[in-house]
This record gives structure tokens, sequence and C-alpha cells, in this order.
């Protein structure tokens, strides 16, 4: 395609505007900038950790617990579900990825005293908890 001068210098307001438009879509520079907020209006904020939360009691509800607690203490919960298994007679805590600070961490805020390693990287989590029949001892109403 063979551009002519009047084609070059028709399109320069248009490049222009679309530039400064690009400009203004980008994050915010200098010293007045404010950090970026979400679509929402909440201010993004850093998780403590990804979590799933996995009730092995048979027990409606206990699941649920244990995340809300989690989720008041920063964690990350993205899925509460049933274990396979539904016959855990204590909570335990997985560490499923290369993060013992995470895993420690749940297990602290739950009142678990301990967590073992059982690395499974295609679950996306950085811990599992799997609640067990002691739930209502480690989070009294």
């Amino acid at each position: 395609m063979v551009y002519r001068g009047s084609d070059v210098r028709d399109s320069i307001p248009a490049a222009i505007l679309l530039a400064t438009f690009l400009a203004g879509c980008g994050p915010a520079q200098g010293p007045d900038a404010k950090p970026a907020v979400d679509s929402v209006g909440v201010l993004p904020s850093r998780s403590a950790g990804v979590v799933e939360v996995l009730n092995g009691t048979g027990r409606k509800g206990a699941a649920t617990r244990i995340a809300e607690r989690l989720r008041a203490q920063g964690y990350d919960v993205v899925k509460i579900g049933n274990a396979p298994e539904r016959n855990h007679a204590r909570t335990i805590v997985a560490e499923r990825r290369a993060a013992p600070h995470v895993a420690e961490g749940v297990a602290k805020a739950i009142g678990v005293p301990s967590f073992f390693s059982f690395h499974n990287e295609n679950l996306l989590v950085d811990a599992t908890v799997f609640v067990g029949r002691d739930f209502e001892e480690i989070t009294p109403q």
C-alpha cells in the first residue's frame, strides 16, 4: 500500500488522541499517585496464603466454620468442600506447595499444633485443611 502525504497528515490527530487516551489508562505515577483500586472500590490486599478446607467429619458446616476463621485472618480460602473420607478424628493441615510458612500459619490460626508436608503442585493451593471431629474444640462458638 502506498501512503500519500495527505493520508499521513490526516491520521496524525487521531494518533495523538489515541496516545493521549492510552497514556491515561496506565497506572498512576508521580508524587500524587494513589494506590490502585479494584472494581468494587476496595484496595487489593496481599493474601496470607491460598487454602482449601475440606470437611472430614460428615457434620454439616464444619469446613465453613474453619474457612470463616481463616478468612478473618487474611487467608484466601478458594475451596470449601468434603474430604474423600469423612472419618477424621483430628483436624490436620497439609502443606501442598513449598510454602511451610503458610501451612504453619494456618495451623496456628485454627489451633492445630502442627502440619505435615503432602505436596501436590496440581492443586494450586498452599495448604489443605482436613477438618476433623475436634473442630468444635479448636473453633469454640
